[in-house]
């Protein structure tokens, strides 16, 4: 007879299955990847495999929850306009699914990754315990036909009907115990290797199932993720819109001049003219430390694609400024220098992952960790500046020289962010010497601007191609992309 059984999902996320004789929980919650992992491969007793398939319909149920809250923040999206604190709210909400679904993705990948390897070796294990069942049921058969020749035994019946005597009938016995005694060890794992083949048989086909389901899955997942990005990114040109006007504000705000003092450099003439080309008795030989430029431009400072440009917001998301591009990469990869040169300021008090819209940290503010870099390109003197790094590998310190391609640090999510990217800016100081250029981010309290402002108006009269005059902004796409 069959057992029956069935499972219920209580309050507190503890999945419980009762049956006849038995009765399982299962806390899941806070343990999906170990149940992940371990359901990933094949289990060794009936008991495992239940608590595997307990925790699949545990798991939907979680895909389930997230739909609902993708349809919920649809609903809010549409409601809200004119709100910076509620398009905050619901930005990070979105950032913060659009994580969780990343995390399920990658998952996912490594469980259909675990399980196409669990499958080949189920087949290999099948196809030796039918052989082995095959083998020793031809071994017990062999056997009962060459003790038949000597005990002249058949069916049972012989023993009881077909004895001569008394004699007889013990012997015919007799040869019917040695075959059970010879061959119950035998039987005794053929019935065990069967019980292990259809466990094999089962979780194979459990397996496939979860591999299929987990490719479906997967397949949602990113068309929600898909979803999800247009709904933030139409909600963040919203916020961009309302955030221009309080950005020269918050940027303006004097920062801490404890913050500053031991992340700027100080002032050292001899390292100004190490890299100020415009001076007379600066060369280009490399005797007494002289920095070379080993190119004839600026490299790209980061391997990746654009995600945002200077000033990319159309007209008709009300111009939201950006002053700078946005490399669209994960966060740790590799930022280096673009040229020989110096850094200005380099600080990274905060944790990597520690951004969000708003949150107003670093200098400057929003910016997080942060570095201000100084170059002489071909007789013109630039700064770059780079926002929202990670805290892990910040290689450089304020005074340091940096060779061109020499890594700086990693990109983050730290600061004013909706995810992990690079925060670039290109400033183009003209024939500003190298030491005057410090002498300006010292005397200014770390102008990161460079006098050029934060807010659309100021930013946008300053480009180098309006203005014409300098310090002006360049438009990083035109160097990298």
């Amino acid at each position: 007879m069959k057992k029956k059984f069935f499972c219920v999902v209580t309050g507190l996320s503890l999945f419980v299955c009762l049956g006849t004789s038995h009765i399982y929980a299962y806390d899941f919650a806070g343990n999906e990847d170990e149940w992940l992992s371990k359901c990933s491969i094949s289990q060794e007793t009936q008991e495992e495999a239940q608590a595997c398939k307990a925790f699949k319909k545990y798991y939907q149920g979680l895909q389930s929850d997230v739909e609902n809250e993708i349809g919920k923040l649809e609903n809010q999206s549409a409601k809200v306009v004119d709100n910076i604190d509620e398009l905050e709210k619901l930005v990070n909400q979105q950032s913060d699914i659009i994580k969780d679904l990343d995390k399920q993705v990658a998952a996912n990948e490594a469980t259909i990754s675990k399980i196409a390897g669990q499958i080949v070796k189920l087949d290999k294990d099948i196809a030796i315990k039918e052989k082995n069942i095959e083998e020793r049921d031809k071994l017990i058969k062999s056997r009962m036909v060459n003790d038949q020749v000597h005990v002249g035994t058949n069916e049972n019946i012989e023993i009881l009907m077909g004895a001569k005597d008394l004699m007889d009938l013990i012997r015919k016995v007799e040869g019917l115990q040695k075959i059970t005694d010879n061959d119950q060890i035998e039987i005794q794992k053929i019935q065990k290797e069967k019980e292990e083949l259809n466990l094999d048989k089962n979780e194979k086909q459990r397996l496939k199932q979860n591999e299929e389901d987990a490719k479906v899955e997967n397949e949602k997942n990113k068309k929600s993720q898909e979803k999800l990005k247009a709904s933030r990114e139409k909600l963040l040109n919203q916020y961009r819109k309302q955030e221009a006007d309080l950005y020269e504000k918050v940027r303006n705000v004097k920062a801490d001049a404890s913050v500053l003092q031991n992340n700027m450099i100080h002032i050292n003439t001899s390292v100004a003219q190490k890299i100020d080309y415009n001076k007379e008795n600066s060369t280009n030989s490399g005797s007494g430390g002289t920095i070379h430029h080993t190119s004839n431009g600026l490299m790209s400072p980061i391997n990746g694609g654009l995600s945002a440009g200077t000033w990319y917001y159309p007209a008709s998301f009300g111009g939201g400024v950006h002053l700078g591009v946005d490399f669209g990469v994960g966060v740790g990869s590799a930022i280096v220098a673009p040229a020989d040169g110096i850094i200005l300021f380099a600080a990274n008090p905060y944790g990597t992952y520690d951004g969000y819209l708003n949150h107003m940290i670093g200098w400057p503010l929003g910016g997080a960790n942060t570095i201000m870099f100084l170059t002489q390109v071909n007789g013109t003197t630039y700064a770059v500046s780079f926002a929202h790094m990670a805290h892990e590998d910040f290689m450089v310190h304020a005074g340091q020289e940096v060779k061109q391609g020499q890594l700086l640090g990693r990109t983050g999510a730290s600061g004013n962010v909706s995810g992990p990217h690079a925060h670039v800016e290109l400033f183009n100081l003209g024939k500003m010497s190298v030491a005057d250029a410090i002498n300006y981010f010292n005397n200014s309290g770390a102008d990161f601007s460079w006098g050029c402002g934060w807010s659309g108006d100021r930013g946008l009269a300053n480009v180098c191609s309006v203005s014409g005059r300098t310090p002006c902004r360049e438009r990083p796409e035109d160097y990298w992309f």
